[in-house]
C-alpha cells in the first residue's frame, strides 16, 4: 500500500516513532526521573509501548506501573517536573532517524511538497531534536502549540490553513492511533508505518490511505 507523497501539496509527519527513534532517549530520562523521585526503574519494552500520548501519560503510567489509567497519580506533578528537567538532557543523545527520512525530506523538497512536523512532543524539545538529527521542515507543531492535540484533528487543520491547501492536497504519515485518528477527523489522507510506538497495538491498514514498512516506500 505504497503512496506517492509527491501527488500532495503538504506532507505531514509524526516525529517519535515516525521520523525519529527517539525511545532510548525517552527511556533514559524517564527512569532517571523515576530514581530520583525514589520509584523503581521500567523496561525499555513498556517506555516504547506508553510513548505516543505525551510526557504526561507517559510518567503516569509508569508512575502506576503498565495500567493504561486516565486518573492522575498523586505524585504525577513532583516526578513529570523532573522528567521535563531530565530529559531536556538526554533529548537527542541516542536518537537517530529512521532509514530514509532525511532522504525523504529531500525529494520532497525538490518536489515542491510542503512538509509538516506535526508531535505531541512540547514544541521546544521538538524542535531541539529535529535539528539535533538534520530534519527540515516548514512548519513545526507541538504538543504545546495549540490548545489541542492529535488524536484531535485541530493540529492538522491549523497546518492546512497556513499551507492554503484543501484536505484532499493533504496527507498524514504516522505510526500510532493518534495520527490515524486525527487524520481521519480532518478528512485528509493517512500513512502508517508499521514500525515505531503504537502502544503495543496491532495496525490495521484497511482504513488507511497506504501502509509501509520504511520510509524509503515513500516518494
Amino acid at each position: 500500500m505504497s503512496v506517492f507523497l509527491s501527488d500532495y501539496k503538504l506532507a505531514m509527519f509524526d516525529l517519535d516513532g515516525t521520523l525519529v527513534d527517539s525511545a532510548l532517549d525517552i527511556h533514559a530520562a524517564l527512569n532517571a526521573s523515576l530514581i530520583k523521585c525514589g520509584y523503581p526503574e521500567v523496561a525499555e519494552g513498556d517506555t516504547r509501548m506508553w510513548v505516543g500520548n505525551g510526557a504526561q501519560a507517559l510518567v503516569n503510567r509508569a508512575l502506576f506501573k503498565r495500567l493504561h489509567v486516565n486518573e492522575e497519580h498523586s505524585d504525577l506533578t513532583r516526578v513529570l517536573g523532573v522528567f521535563y528537567d531530565v530529559y531536556r538532557e538526554e533529548n537527542g543523545r541516542r536518537s537517530q532517524c529512521y532509514d530514509g527520512a532525511l532522504a525523504l525530506f529531500e525529494k520532497l523538497e525538490l518536489a515542491g511538497v510542503q512538509v509538516a512536523i506535526v508531535t505531541n512532543k512540547p514544541y521546544e524539545p521538538a524542535k531541539a531534536l529535529i535539528s539535533q538529527v538534520g530534519l527540515r521542515c516548514a512548519l513545526l507543531l507541538g504538543g504545546d502549540s495549540l490548545d489541542k492535540k492529535k488524536p484531535a484533528p485541530e493540529p492538522l487543520l491549523h497546518c492546512l490553513e497556513h499551507f492554503a491547501v484543501a484536505k484532499n492536497e493533504a496527507v498524514m504519515i504516522g505510526d500510532s492511533v493518534n495520527d490515524f485518528e486525527a487524520a481521519h477527523a480532518a478528512g485528509v489522507d493517512v500513512v502508517g508505518v508499521s514500525y515505531g510506538y503504537n502502544h503495543g497495538l496491532p495496525i490495521d491498514p484497511r482504513n488507511l490511505t497506504g501502509f509501509v514498512d520504511s520510509l524509503t516506500e515513500l516518494g
